[in-house]
């Protein structure tokens, strides 16, 4: 007879309208299946995800007016980008039947797993009003057995007003692992238990398992360069990417919408979801950007980069893109709004940065497969 396949449910932030979180969640459920669980993504959605996916702004002054009229003129790409970012979860991600929106609902769902894994993103981020504490699975208490993967704080500390919440559920883990290295110190604390550092879930996949799942329709026919930016860039970046675009006479393509994009003739793929996202992110020559999981697939398919920081490598997100870029030997594809353009096409040592990565991929791996023979 054939031995029952062990079922693992997932916490993470996943329906919702940013690439990254998409791609994380889908890479996680995706490796867990590939090598023999029944995994599936429990479809726990917090009022975030519906305010990701509004179309208008608030109106507090003139310029949320214009933000919302650029909008109405782009609505047909916003739309398909909406469609294209719930249908790839649904297409691709394995979600349970029900849907929840509290740690009190999943509590009283009959929920049936071996095993709850809470992570990746910031789904520990305490300060954030956008919290639960399905986050913490708090829900799975005596259900099953816990742990975490890549769970990420985005700051240096745990709210105290929830100190002793995170301090009475922790301590119940069986593993725990989390995304940047800050965060090792403050939840083994807190936890009292051993607490390691893994890569972020897009890592387990290979080039070619993204390949597989990536489109290039939006992609155009000759050379181009691909401006990503996250919470709108900063002041610079799109100065910057003109220089870049004038040095090597390339088009640049940009995905998100922002206002300031009406001032600068990139090609604007305002639909693209992450399928589309990463196929342009494949097809591009050179890649500029200051998302972390921008440097991420810019490293897995070996493009020439640069990333954009303006804070201080103890700072969120500028922190992890220090330490990869500092672990990988690519702390030189570090950039701000002095530095050099023509640095762009300077050679990068792959087999030096990929020899570096694969150990750090293997780990994060070996700590996933130890952690589920708990049981």
């Amino acid at each position: 007879m054939e031995e029952r396949k062990k079922k693992i449910g997932i916490v993470t932030i996943h329906m919702i309208n940013n690439y990254g979180a998409i791609l994380q969640a889908y890479a996680l459920n995706s490796y867990l299946n590939s090598v023999g669980y029944d995994a599936e993504t429990i479809d726990f959605r917090t009022y975030r995800v519906a305010e990701s996916y509004k179309t208008y702004a608030p109106i507090h002054g003139p310029m949320d007016l214009v933000r919302n009229l650029q909008t109405l003129t782009l609505m047909k790409k916003i739309r398909k980008r909406h469609e294209r970012m719930k249908g790839f979860i649904q297409e691709n991600v394995k979600l349970s039947q029900g849907v929840y929106y509290s740690n009190a609902e999943l509590a009283e769902a009959h929920l049936d797993y071996d095993y709850y894994i809470c992570g990746s993103d910031q789904i520990w981020n305490t300060y954030c009003d956008n919290y639960d504490d399905a986050f913490i699975l708090a829900f799975a208490r005596d259900k099953g057995i816990r742990l975490s993967y890549a769970a990420s704080m985005g700051m240096s500390s745990v709210n105290p007003a929830l100190l002793q919440r995170f301090k009475e559920e922790l301590s119940g883990f069986s593993a725990l692992s989390v995304r940047e290295q800050n965060a090792v110190e403050v939840i083994s604390s807190i936890s009292g238990k051993e607490v390691v550092q893994v890569m972020d879930p897009v890592f387990l996949l290979s080039p070619d398992q993204w390949r597989q799942v990536m489109k290039r329709d939006l992609c155009p026919q000759r050379p181009y360069i691909l401006f990503y930016s996250v919470h709108g860039g900063w002041p610079g970046m799109r100065k910057y990417v003109k220089q870049l675009s004038r040095l090597y006479h390339m088009p640049v393509v940009v995905v998100n919408k922002n206002l300031r994009e009406a001032l600068y003739p990139n090609i604007k793929c305002f639909d693209a979801g992450p399928a589309e996202f990463v196929g342009l992110l494949d097809g591009a020559k050179y890649i500029f950007t200051n998302s972390f999981h921008g440097c991420a697939f810019s490293i897995m398919f070996k493009k020439k980069f640069q990333v954009f920081v303006a804070g201080t490598a103890s700072q969120g997100t500028a922190s992890r893109i220090y330490s990869l870029m500092n672990t990988l030997g690519l702390a030189d594809r570090i950039t701000s709004r002095d530095g050099n353009p023509a640095a762009m096409d300077n050679v990068i040592d792959w087999d030096n940065a990929h020899s570096k990565l694969q150990p750090m991929i293997d780990s994060s791996k070996n700590y996933l497969d130890e952690a589920l023979r708990t049981k």
